[in-house]
């Protein structure tokens, strides 16, 4: 089976589904080839330069084709329209690829309205998926104006419906996911199947071996941490839509009454954001790694920390055997359901008093071994490209008839 994944954007180095999906539906048998743009993710982010270029390096990079991960991926030339990312050429480019099946990323872009008008003339069947939270889309948690709920409607009952008609299915990564599939983009709430992001479980392991007890203890001295303090992680953006500065005040809390609660902070910033974490006392601050990277640091720490939004990182850190703590807001509660803790968002003191019910070495074991046996069980890409596949198989013998 040939399989095009198109992602407007894509990275090399980052942890997305973008990246490990096609590489996870690559070791299942497919041949797979990852069709995208020459820009980074968040290429176009007024932070890029500040934030993501240290790491990433340039927001634009060559066009060409290499092998990555078991894949082949693509990247032709970026263009806009009506100020959306769109990628030049790639219907052109995807009818040379003859694809048994395409699967996007996103119902609500130039790419996907393309690929949709197209497939009825090339023949392939068409799937997408959706990450797209209510806490990153204002529109599904406030009143909408007349004017706003008129466009969406249009929308949704236009492209939105003939979107959905020509797909075979959507699968949102959560219920709230899949609420603005329906309500603002239009799609056929039994085209839906809800599949949560997944964790390559190869990659994100615990610390259950000689080698890697003896890693974390290494990488815990590096960073300055003692074999008692505990370690609450956070990995990502610095900014405030994601709040890691509320787990930099709990910590600073905490270390000044005389607790062995600690932070890492693995991401970037502004510069602003990365000295009002570094204030804080008992907190480090490190630069982001490459996705192959990140595994060591989660095992270094002993609890891992989102205090705003979803994140892939959440499943990365609980495969990794840490138990977690998250916003009360967030839409994806099965991740900490039974291994972790939410505090009220926003609310540093209540943050600090639920890292100190997980200070209990115990209870903190036991909610970090139930973690890696949830994502094992559940959450693992290799279940995830399996099912997948079965669907794109499916959709393919109901084409032959």
């Amino acid at each position: 089976m040939r399989v095009v994944v198109v992602s407007d954007w894509f990275s090399e180095t980052m942890g997305y589904s973008e990246n490990f999906l096609p590489k996870a539906l690559a070791a299942q048998g497919a041949e797979v080839h990852v069709v995208t743009s020459d820009v980074q993710t968040y290429f176009d982010s007024p932070l890029y330069a500040e934030t993501y270029e240290p790491f990433l390096g340039p927001g634009v990079v060559s066009c060409g084709v290499k092998l990555l991960d078991g894949y082949t991926l693509h990247r032709l030339p970026h263009a806009r329209r009506r100020g959306r990312l769109r990628i030049k050429g790639l219907l052109r480019y995807v009818r040379t690829l003859r694809p048994d099946v395409v699967q996007t990323f996103d119902t609500h872009c130039p790419s996907t309205n393309e690929l949709t008008l197209a497939k009825p003339f090339l023949g392939y069947r068409l799937f997408h998926e959706s990450s797209l939270h209510a806490s990153v889309f204002p529109p599904a948690t406030r009143q909408l104006a007349v004017s706003e709920r008129a466009k969406w409607f249009t929308y949704a009952s236009t492209m939105g419906r003939l979107v959905s008609a020509v797909a075979e299915r959507c699968y949102p990564v959560s219920s709230d996911a899949a609420d603005i599939v329906v309500r603002f983009f239009g799609f056929q709430p039994g085209k839906i199947r809800i599949c949560s992001l997944g964790v390559d479980t190869d990659l994100f392991v615990p610390p259950d071996t000689p080698d890697l007890l003896n890693e974390r203890e290494r990488v815990r001295h590096e960073l300055g941490f003692s074999p008692d303090d505990v370690v609450c992680v956070y990995s990502g953006r610095f900014s405030t839509d994601k709040g890691p500065i509320v787990l930099a005040n709990a910590v600073d809390r905490l270390a000044d009454a005389g607790s062995a609660a600690r932070g890492l902070f693995v991401g970037s910033g502004s510069e602003e954001a990365v000295q009002a974490i570094k204030a804080c006392r008992g907190c480090v601050v490190h630069e982001f790694v490459p996705v192959r990277d990140l595994p060591r640091y989660y095992r270094a720490a002993d609890i891992g920390v989102w205090p705003k939004q979803e994140s892939t990182s959440q499943l990365d850190a609980a495969a990794c055997g840490l138990p977690l703590i998250l916003s009360d807001r967030v839409a994806v509660r099965e991740r900490v359901d039974g291994n972790g803790l939410v505090y009220a968002e926003g609310d540093a003191g209540d943050l600090a008093k639920q890292v100190s019910l997980l200070l209990d070495s115990a209870l903190r074991q036991e909610m970090g071994r139930r973690s890696a046996e949830k994502v094992r069980e559940n959450f693992s890409w290799a279940r995830i490209a399996r099912e997948r596949l079965d669907d794109y198989e499916a959709a393919l013998a109901r084409q032959r008839g």
